[in-house]
């Protein structure tokens, strides 16, 4: 019942409109690109013209494929200048819809996320904010099959395609999927495209996550079962990396938690990125990494902050500026750690308990 109400919500929301953006915030991963070319097809249905944006190209060799092989139509490029040819505004996979240039100037339509909810609020036509669902693309199948939409089946299977692999790698590999991804994925599966799948699920590690992955065993620190590194600067290009390294090291047995870092160099500016991962389902980790950067945020085991540093990029001395980035990144991290929700007595507890059981085995 809630998804069928839900979905008459969305289709007066946007019967509202004529031009819709789907604006994609921060770099695209394939819940939020299948999510957003599902919602066009959606708006189409009902003759709404829809345009996809992201500021960002995408940098894994997975992701470019799945645009590329299944002509999805997204534009790479910032903003115009004239935003107002659009009437309205989407957000899709991200916790907040808060878009420099866009908020404020032309309605929010609709916003659909599985991520922590944020207290910054926006006026939005319809919203659904699930954190109880592993993937945007799983709450947008839901809501096609209480619409009761039909699609021609080429454009369908190319969309249950990038939904299906949304859903695969926003539940890591469905190792973190919910009842509710698996009704999804019982939707679509019929209607795929397998040998796209096997491809794209074989690409092998990138070259260059290999040579980052090699810095970020040299530089890492354990603390309290966290494991924390940094891999020094990088070209934007490379920057979804930082994640890729972050789910690889999460394999580890003997931590629970891993922070990966770097200094990340685009269009003549400088940010701090990290990237969060964790098996520790007592730890908030939306609320640590809030309390490190406000431009940040999680669901339950994934997360990532960035920290604008434009004002460095021209430092005299780049391996002097990473240290200091470096070290401080470390101490404040191993301090937020510690004030964790999972921190104190509990923590220490639970980290002795395993330790004594280990000399039993």
């Amino acid at each position: 019942m809630y998804f069928k109400n839900k979905a008459l919500e969305l289709t007066e929301s946007i019967r509202r409109y004529k031009h819709l953006l789907i604006y994609i915030k921060g770099s695209p991963d394939p819940d939020a690109l299948a999510a957003a070319f599902a919602l066009k097809l959606i708006c189409e249905n009902f003759d709404i013209k829809v345009t996809i944006d992201s500021p960002d190209p995408p940098s894994l060799p997975q992701n470019i494929k799945l645009i590329k092989e299944i002509h999805l139509p997204i534009r790479f490029k910032r903003l115009d200048e004239d935003v107002k040819k659009y009437d309205a505004y989407a957000v899709l996979d991200h916790q907040s819809v808060s878009v420099e240039g866009l908020t404020g100037v032309i309605p929010c339509a609709v916003h659909i996320d599985h991520h922590k909810k944020t207290i910054k609020k926006i006026p939005v036509d319809f919203e659904i904010l699930m954190e109880d669902i592993g993937s945007t693309s799983a709450i947008i199948i839901l809501l096609i099959k209480e619409l009761g939409l039909s699609f021609d089946e080429p454009e369908w299977k190319r969309a249950a395609t990038a939904l299906y692999y949304g859903i695969q790698t926003d539940t890591d590999n469905f190792q973190q999927a919910t009842s509710l991804d698996m009704e999804a994925l019982a939707i679509i599966t019929p209607h795929v495209d397998k040998n796209f799948l096997k491809k794209i699920n074989h690409i092998p590690f990138p070259k260059e996550a290999m040579n980052f992955l090699n810095l970020a065993l040299q530089n890492q620190v354990i603390y309290k079962e966290w494991l924390i590194t940094g891999i020094g600067f990088i070209e934007k290009k490379y920057r979804d990396n930082i994640a890729l390294i972050g789910d690889f090291l999460l394999k580890r047995e003997d931590i629970s938690s891993v922070v990966v870092f770097s200094l990340v160099e685009k269009d003549k500016g400088l940010t701090l990125d990290a990237s969060f991962r964790t098996r520790n389902e007592e730890l908030n980790l939306n609320r640590l990494i809030k309390e490190l950067s406000k431009n940040g945020g999680a669901r339950r085991y994934k997360g990532a902050f960035q920290v604008n540093l434009d004002y460095f990029v021209h430092a005299p001395d780049p391996d002097l500026l990473w240290k200091t980035v470096h070290d401080t990144t470390i101490e404040a991290l191993k301090k937020k750690i510690d004030d964790a929700a999972v921190g104190g007595i509990g923590y220490i507890f639970k980290l002795a308990k395993r330790k004594i059981s280990s000399l039993f085995r």
